[in-house]
């Protein structure tokens, strides 16, 4: 992996998306690297100093083995996760609500 860059259209300020260059089926794919912030801006490091990866709590979602997606029009509006395949148990329920198009809320239950 070689970390690049892809020029974005022209707009004026010749803007840049950082990305990591990787071959898949002998073509040259460019992987855009996300980063975390917080509100004022400061990086977050979601590794641990043990090398494991931290998570943030509030919406963890149990292992599961099935997804069953749910829509309202274009909207997701519901997504269930289930463990034992489509007929198994459902581990978690997260409800999507909108204000016309724009996400307001993911509730878990």
């Amino acid at each position: 992996m070689t970390e690049a860059y892809v020029q974005l259209p022209p707009d004026g300020a010749g803007k840049k998306l950082r990305t990591l260059s990787v071959e898949k089926d002998g073509n040259e794919v460019h992987e855009e690297i996300v980063g975390l912030i917080d509100t004022s801006d400061s990086i977050i490091n979601p590794a641990k100093e043990d090398g494991n990866l931290a998570y943030l709590t509030g919406l963890e979602i149990p292992k599961h083995d099935y997804i069953l997606l749910s829509y309202t029009g274009d909207n997701l509006t519901g997504v269930v996760y289930k463990t034992g395949g489509s007929g198994g148990t459902t581990v978690a329920t997260l409800t999507l609500a909108y204000t016309g198009v724009n996400l307001i809320s993911v509730t878990k239950s």
